[in-house]
């Protein structure tokens, strides 16, 4: 940010880590006992890694009053997705579209892959590690509104 900074930047905008338990890779590989089917270690750290991306964004702020940085949060809106699908009008949070929906990402992902699902938009997982396109849709609308800072 600081380097951004001496080249000029007075608007920037940075995402904080998503739920990095709930991603089915992660469920997959380290066990879902907790938070909601989330593997909680890797939710806590991606929380304190967070909390800590916030502070810095405080103090950056602090440091240069013409500075307008935003942290979007990734976190809650991806959580919500996953906790309550339906919400948004997906059926399926736990399992990715592609192949067995568990661990598979890049290039053993892709729609002609043995199990790969024939309508990705009532998943909330496209792959292992990244959400659906229709997924996306929903995430970017809430991350919009807490970049209208950054436009005004």
């Amino acid at each position: 940010m600081q380097r951004l900074y001496g080249l000029g930047a007075r608007r920037i905008g940075v995402t904080s880590l998503p739920p990095m338990g709930c991603l089915p890779a992660s469920v997959t590989l380290f066990g879902g006992g907790g938070g909601g089917g989330c593997v909680e270690r890797l939710n806590n750290d991606s929380l304190t890694f967070n909390a800590k991306l916030q502070a810095a964004s405080d103090a950056a702020k602090k440091r240069h009053s013409d500075l307008k940085l935003v942290v979007f949060d990734i976190y809650n809106p991806l959580l919500n997705l996953v906790a309550d699908p339906m919400s948004a009008g997906f059926f399926e949070s736990r399992r990715a579209c592609c192949g067995t929906g568990t661990i598979e990402t890049s290039v053993l992902c892709h729609q002609g892959a043995p199990g790969t699902c024939a309508n990705a938009t009532g998943y909330v997982f496209w792959d292992g590690f990244h959400p659906t396109d229709a997924a996306n849709k929903v995430l970017a609308d809430a991350l919009l509104l807490q970049g209208l800072q950054l436009i005004s």
